[in-house]
This record gives structure tokens, C-alpha cells and sequence, in this order.
């Protein structure tokens, strides 16, 4: 089946039992962008459907989108948006109506492309796929980035409407969305995790060695040593290693760790694997009984960071020595550790790299653009792999695809030179940190320096690892924030699922968390939908977003851009070439309105028509105006009369 259309098989399945006797299904009425006639019963927002016949239509509704579009070899990022999609949540819903919210599937996230289409998404960015782990869970559900195997997908994302496709596997339902989006010119980027794994990781079987092993009695509290003589929050720089690893609670955290059971009992050790074997035990779970030893949870890298353990992961171990820049400092009988130093390979790499495991790292991204047509990575905590690790990976992915999209998750745009350099042509970058603590200081600094960035990077006030921007500001700041991010030179506009329904409900807060601490619900660790019967979602706003920004394709430039002088409270930005300008306008006040003087802001181009308000009270799109009353957190778009569209 590998030379098959996996997308075209799915097609002639469900058309095959598009009559099939099976009980309806409810989904939000958004989904129906297909126009589907056929709808059983209607209300508050949703649809009763029946699930063959819909997507049998619904396909080929998609397939009737296709004619639009041919799939671009190279990706052009100043002209490109990004959905970011948990799968299993993204089309999460009670389709039964009987109370239980089902996990979305690869086929159900079929429903969404043409929406993403209208919001002029062409990279559609997933958070982990892979199978996870169920062991030390995280709220009801677990973690996605507790990655168990890097060849094996989430049975959850299967559809059991597939069921009765014979050797059609869970891998082909991956690749038929991956073709579905390629249909449409979306290139599909997955999350690579070669930096950590599963406490109870696939690997272990028969590689205990590549993590690393603690003592079962350190297991309740185990944290990384607090410095006392060290700052909060401080990078574990080379000045810093003597007191460091001089550290009283250093020498006491050291001691916590153990050989790995291979080690420590290897005839024990093979008995245990048997027995998982024969029985179907939870092997790491057979080492805690038996041996007294599991392996290490993982913590950040930084120094007296407040941020708790990762229960659910360990880190993998790259190297089989430690650095020479700290091997004077630690005993010759040492077990192997984990401690802020080792963690970051990239400055400090051992002598002896783990060559077998770099092997598998490299094969995994191998696999995923060979099995699945996967178009590119984010690359979790890249930033600490060691230089030739990466660099392997990189000339891996790039000669099989010399276009693929590479995203590092560095999260400062001071570090765009060394992320473009390394190889990545997208990063994280500063935007949802400036606009969490959102004031005219902040945002004109951020839009200062992005003409100059050597990368692309996320324009967005949210990610999945961020509090919801609604959550900080309510709808009228999401709205205002969504035009700031349409227009930004070297930025790509980016909308993490939910975001188009104003969703509140935050998939996770490690990032600026503003829950005091609070257990909330989490669609990284929690069975949660989003918000899709929103009756006044953010999805037209974006698709206007779209559609204007299309109309200025050799306007909207980093050389043409430029930020305005405006008063105080108010952000101006926009771009000027010729008798071309475009000026987008943002009052940051939630309560009181404020006079813009145009012809000060932008002299001998006035007057100017708005062609988009962000306003849900009113608006005054098609004045043409020098002078304007911008009210609380309202986003205008404006441009001069003497508009030549490209």
C-alpha cells in the first residue's frame, strides 16, 4: 500500500459506506464549511449529521478546494501562517451526546483544513503524535511530549470509522491527512522530541544505559540541588561550574543516582525482562520492585529555577562520559547524572558520544518524512543538543527535503543570528513574552528590531505552552492582538488551536502562567474540547486578516516597514513605498479612547480609509479620515487613496 494514495483510499471507504446504518454524530456547525444538506437536527450551534454521508462530502469538498491551490516546493514564510493543532484535541467532541467528549482523530482533523484554508494557514504545525507514555500520569489523560516511542503513533488519533479498512494502519490515517493538507498547499511540520523520553521509555528494554537511573528512596522529593550561593533563575554558565558542583546540596543530589539496572544486576535484570515479556508487565515497574531503581524525572536547566520536576520523562543520555570541563569535579565512581550542566550537551559535550543512540534519533526524522511525507520539525529544547547531534539530523532532513521547515523553539529574538545559523528558518522567538506584559514600551521595542532578524519568527500572543491571551484580556485585547500580528515584518502570523473560537481554557501555562498556581483544567494533561459553538468566534476577524493582507504582497516588506510616532498608550506601525502605505493603528488602553492625528503620524499621506476594524461594537470601515477616535483596545487598518494592488 506504500505507493497508494492514502487519502483516496480513505475517500472510497467512507463512500462506500456512505449508507451505512450507523447512529449520528454531532459536530459544531462551523465544521460544516462543505455546505453539507443533509443535516438530521439542528441546534445551539451544532449539527446532527450522519458521519459517512458528511464526510464523504465533505472530502470531496476538499478535493474541490484543491483546484485553487498546487503545492509549493519551497515555502515562502513571508507569505505564511501557522495553525498549531493538538490532534486529540483539536476536533475533541461529544459526538454522541451522552456526556463523554471522544479525542479527536487524524480523519476528524480532516473536518478543519478548509477553515484553516479561509484563516490562510499553510503550514499546519502538531504538537507530539507519537505514542506516550500512561505510567506517572499528568491530570487524566498524560502528557503528548511523554513520548514512549518515536515509531509508534497515538491509538488514540485512530478513527474507528476506519475500522473496517483492511491493512490500513494508524500510520496511513497520518499520511492521508498529511496528503489532505498537501492538497491543499499546507506543509505539515510535526514536534521531534530527541532530548528526553518516557520514564518508562521503549528504549530501556534494551538500552537501560541511554537514560539515566536514581535509587527508589530519592524518587519522593527528588528535585535538583537549590545553589545557595547563586542568583534565581541563573544560566549554568562555565563561571558558574566550581560552585556549582562545590555545593553541599550538589554532593547530596549526586549520591542519588544509581547504575542502570543492566549494571547494577545484570542476571536480575534479565530475568525481569522476561517476565515483562512472558506477562506483559510494566518492565520499569518490575526494576522499581525488584532492583530498588527507576529512572531520573527530568527538571530545567537553569539554575534555582521554581519550575516543578517532570514526572513523566527522563532525559536521554547523549554522551556515555561528562564533559571535561567538570569530570575534575566529581568522583571516579560516579554514577551516571543529569544535573543543569549535563543537560545542555551543546555546551558541554562529553568525549564519548552515544553513537547507537544518535543512530535512532537520526533514523526517527528519516521516518517521518519517508513514511509520512512530513514536510519539516520543531525541535524540542534543540537549543541543548550538541552541535554534531544536530548537525546530523539537519543534513538528514535537508537531503531528503532541502525545503523543510525547521523551527527551534528558542524563546528570545536575540538569538536569532545563532538559530539561522544552526540551520532553522523559523523560531519562537520574544512575541509571547512581550505580550504578556503588553504596554507601548515593550511592543515598540519588539517591532523595532524584527526588520533586522536573520529568521523568521512566531507572531502570536499565545502558544500551547502560554495562558490564554482572552484569559488575560478578554476578547476586544484577542481581537486587537490579532491585527498587531497580521502585518509584522518577519513574523509569521500564528494561531494555536482554539484560538479562532476566542477559547479561554489554556492547553498549558509553563509559559508566563497567570493561575497563581491554580489547578485548572489542561489540554496538554485533561479530556477538554474547545469552545467551537462560540456564536461570535475570532475565525471571520482572522479570515479578513487573510484576505487583506493578500492584497499588499510588495507592500508589506521589512524594507517598507516603519513605526510612527502616536500618543501615548497607542502603538502605530505600517509600511511605505512609493504612494503605497498602510498603517495599522492600536489604542492599548482597555479603558479610555484616544485621538490619533494622522497627518502628524504620517505626514503627506493623508487622507487615509480604513479598510479593517477589529471593533465588535461598531465600524467605520470605508471613512476616509485624517483624524481618528480610537476606543478602548481597538485595532484599525488603514491605507492611503492611492492604493495600487499588485
Amino acid at each position: 500500500m506504500s505507493k497508494e494514495s492514502k487519502f483516496r483510499l480513505v475517500q472510497d471507504y467512507l463512500s462506500i459506506h456512505k449508507d451505512k446504518d450507523v447512529a449520528p454524530i454531532w459536530i459544531p456547525a462551523v465544521w460544516n464549511e462543505c455546505k453539507y444538506e443533509c443535516v438530521l437536527f439542528e441546534k445551539d450551534e451544532e449539527i446532527c449529521v450522519h458521519p459517512y454521508d458528511f464526510l464523504t462530502e465533505h472530502l470531496k469538498y476538499i478535493d474541490k478546494l484543491s483546484w485553487r491551490y498546487s503545492l509549493k516546493e519551497r515555502t515562502n514564510l513571508d507569505d505564511s501562517a501557522i495553525y498549531s493543532s493538538l490532534i486529540r484535541y483539536s476536533t475533541a467532541w461529544d459526538y454522541n451526546h451522552d456526556g463523554t467528549i471522544q479525542s479527536g482523530t487524524f480523519l476528524r482533523f480532516l473536518i478543519l483544513l478548509p477553515l484553516l484554508k479561509k484563516m490562510g494557514i499553510n503550514i499546519l504545525y502538531m504538537l507530539p503524535v507519537n505514542q506516550y507514555s500512561r505510567l506517572n500520569l499528568k491530570g487524566d489523560i498524560g502528557s503528548p511530549y511523554a513520548v514512549q516511542s518515536l515509531f509508534h503513533l497515538d491509538q488514540n488519533l485512530h478513527d474507528s470509522l476506519l475500522d473496517g479498512m483492511e491493512q490500513f494502519t494508524i500510520h496511513d490515517e497520518l499520511s492521508a491527512l498529511v496528503e489532505a493538507c498537501h492538497l491543499l498547499d499546507i506543509k505539515t511540520v510535526v514536534d521531534f522530541i530527541p532530548r528526553v523520553t518516557a520514564k518508562n521509555s521503549v528504549f530501556i528494554t534494551e538500552h537501560p544505559e541511554w537514560v539515566y537511573w536514581i535509587k527508589m528512596q530519592e524518587l519522593e522529593g527528588f528535585a535538583p540541588p537549590s545553589i545557595p550561593e547563586l542568583g534565581f533563575f541563573e544560566e549554568c554558565t562555565p563561571d558558574k561550574l566550581e560552585t556549582v558542583y562545590h555545593s553541599q546540596e550538589t554532593a547530596a543530589f549526586l549520591r542519588k543516582f544509581s547504575p542502570p539496572p543492566n549494571e547494577l544486576h545484570p542476571l536480575l535484570w534479565q530475568q525481569l525482562k522476561e517476565r515483562a515479556a512472558k506477562n506483559g508487565d510494566e518492565l520499569l515497574t518490575l526494576v522499581e520492585q525488584e532492583m530498588g531503581i527507576t529512572t531520573a524525572p527530568a527538571h530545567s536547566d537553569w539554575i534555582n529555577d521554581v519550575q516543578p520536576i517532570w514526572t513523566d520523562i527522563t532525559f536521554l543520555r547523549l554522551y556515555k562520559d561528562v564533559s571535561p570541563q567538570v569530570r575534575h569535579l566529581i568522583s571516579s565512581d560516579q554514577a551516571p547524572y543529569v544535573l543543569f550542566d549535563t543537560i545542555k550537551c551543546n555546551d558541554y559535550p562529553g568525549e564519548e558520544p552515544n553513537l547507537k543512540l544518535w543512530d535512532v534519533l537520526e533514523e526517527a526524522v528519516r521516518f517521518n518524512l519517508e513514511k509520512y511525507g512530513i514536510d519539516g520539525f520543531r525541535i524540542d529544547i534543540g537549543h541543548v543538543l550538541p552541535i554534531p547531534l544536530l548537525t546530523r539530523i539537519f543534513d538528514t532532513i535537508k537531503a531528503l527535503n532541502p525545503n523543510a521547515i525547521l523551527i527551534s523553539e528558542d524563546l528570545f529574538n536575540r538569538n536569532h543570528k545563532k538559530a539561522a545559523s544552526t540551520g532553522y528558518n523559523i523560531m519562537l522567538g520574544s512575541g509571547w513574552n512581550v505580550m504578556t506584559h503588553m504596554n507601548k514600551d515593550n511592543l515598540v521595542s519588539f517591532l523595532e528590531e524584527l526588520p533586522e532578524l536573520n529568521i523568521h519568527v512566531f507572531a502570536c500572543a499565545e502558544t500551547a505552552d502560554t495562558p490564554r491571551i482572552t484569559s488575560r484580556g478578554g476578547v476586544e485585547v484577542a481581537r486587537m492582538i490579532a491585527v498587531f500580528n497580521q502585518f509584522l515584518p518577519n513574523a509569521i502570523p500564528y494561531v494555536t488551536t482554539g484560538y479562532e473560537m476566542n477559547e479561554e481554557q489554556p492547553l498549558n501555562c509553563g509559559l508566563g502562567d497567570n493561575t497563581n498556581g491554580e489547578e485548572i483544567s489542561r489540554a496538554f494533561f485533561n479530556v477538554m474540547k474547545i469552545n467551537w459553538t462560540n456564536p461570535a468566534p475570532m475565525l471571520p476577524l482572522l479570515t479578513e486578516l487573510s484576505e487583506l493582507k493578500k492584497d499588499w504582497p510588495q507592500l508589506v516588506k521589512p524594507e517598507n516597514f516603519f513605526v510612527a510616532q502616536s500618543p501615548e498608550g497607542t502603538v502605530l506601525y505600517g509600511y511605505m513605498h512609493g504612494e503605497q502605505t498602510l498603517l495599522c493603528c492600536f489604542n492599548l488602553s482597555a479603558d479610555a479612547s484616544c485621538q490619533v492625528d494622522l497627518k502628524a503620524a504620517v505626514p503627506g499621506r493623508c487622507p487615509m480609509t480604513v479598510t479593517l476594524d477589529s471593533s465588535l461594537t461598531g465600524s467605520i470601515v470605508g471613512q476616509t479620515i485624517d483624524s481618528i477616535l480610537l476606543a478602548p483596545n481597538q485595532a484599525l487598518v488603514l491605507v492611503n487613496n492611492h492604493r495600487q494592488v499588485s
